[in-house]
Order: C-alpha cells, then sequence, then structure tokens
C-alpha cells in the first residue's frame, strides 16, 4: 500500500470516528465538559498515537513527512468536531 493510499484510509476512518463520537455523545445529552473532554480525546489520541508509531518503528525521513500530515489532520478533526457539534444540535 503506498503512502496516499495509506493516508486516505487512515484520514477517513478517523473523520469518521469524530463524526460519530460527536453525534453520539450529544444524543447521550452528556454535559458540555464531557464532550469537550470526548472530542479532545478522539481529535488528539490517534494523530499522536501514529506519531508515536512512527518515531518508533520509522525511519527520520518517512517520520518528517508524515508529521506535518498528522497535524493537518488533527486540525481537520478539531474543525469536523466543532462543524458537527453544531450541525448536531440544531438536528439531534
Amino acid at each position: 500500500m503506498n503512502p496516499i493510499t495509506a493516508f486516505l484510509l487512515i484520514g477517513s476512518l478517523y473523520l469518521v470516528i469524530i463524526a460519530y463520537g460527536v453525534v453520539r455523545t450529544r444524543k447521550r445529552r452528556l454535559p458540555v465538559q464531557l464532550r469537550i473532554v470526548s472530542a479532545t480525546l478522539q481529535v488528539a489520541v490517534p494523530p499522536a498515537a501514529i506519531a508515536a508509531l512512527l518515531a518508533y518503528g520509522a525511519d527520520a525521513q518517512t517520520f518528517a513527512t508524515w508529521l506535518p500530515l498528522l497535524g493537518l489532520m488533527a486540525l481537520a478533526g478539531f474543525f469536523l468536531a466543532l462543524c458537527t457539534d453544531i450541525i448536531a444540535r440544531r438536528v439531534v
């Protein structure tokens, strides 16, 4: 599997998990603080775990290539969580 396909697969699954998690916490009617903590964990943990795996097992060039992509993935996850919460507030 080439790096582009891997990133698209990982990124797509990551965004689906975030959207599902934000809607699920809103449907359970959790307090705002717990929803924020849950969204923060969903946004931060997967890119951090992938970065840790790359730091442990990959060479420096691969790590340096993927690190900005993981940062942008986390940024996209943040905006998706924010937008999903705004939309879920009106729909759910």
